[in-house]
């Protein structure tokens, strides 16, 4: 990671995050979608206190990954309730999240 001096240079990301959080506000309640609020969380902490933003990131991307897992295994009304709301989660993070991180120099 890279020394970003310019807190400018955060509004991209902390924008990126509240777009996560309204996304994953949108999925239905359950344990792997629990999971993915946790990551979550633990990612806009890390944010905020400046810690290392990599392990967070990780941890989210493999709680989306459970996600689409165990809904493929579960009950299909289940699944295709969530799956606009859980596309939605992956194709900002993808879309938003990770390009805004490696702008300023993150490994993600």
């Amino acid at each position: 990671m890279r020394n970003v001096s310019d807190p400018a240079d955060f509004a991209p990301i902390e924008a990126a995050i509240h777009s996560v959080v309204a996304s994953v506000g949108q999925l239905p309640v359950g344990d792997a979608e629990n999971h993915v609020r946790r990551s979550l969380d633990e990612l806009h902490s890390a944010f905020t206190t400046r810690s290392a933003i990599e392990p967070p990131v990780e941890r989210l991307l493999g709680s989306v990954r459970m996600l689409h897992s165990a809904s493929a295994q579960g009950a299909m009304r289940r699944f295709l309730c969530g799956s606009s709301s859980r596309a939605r989660v992956l194709s900002v993070i993808q879309n938003e999240l990770l390009p805004a991180l490696r702008r300023v120099g993150f490994q993600v």
